[in-house]
């Protein structure tokens, strides 16, 4: 479930509304700027570390809500 591993997150929030980014993230959690060019296997890695925000990251990119 997800994207291809290599897809970068700029390219997935193209497929997003744009209020995906006022999204409420716990502290500690990077910014969107921060993680534009990560991939979605290094957003999955983030979550498998618990690192912070990544759970919540990877939840709000696959919800179907903020699909266009």
């Amino acid at each position: 479930m997800g994207y291809d591993p290599d897809t970068k997150v700029r390219d997935i929030l193209k497929l997003k509304r744009g209020s995906i980014k006022t999204a409420p993230l716990e502290r500690g959690s990077p910014r969107w700027e921060d993680i534009l060019d990560l991939t979605w296997r290094e957003i999955e890695e983030g979550d498998r570390q618990q690192r912070a925000g990544f759970r919540t990251l990877k939840k709000l990119l696959l919800r179907k809500e903020y699909d266009r």
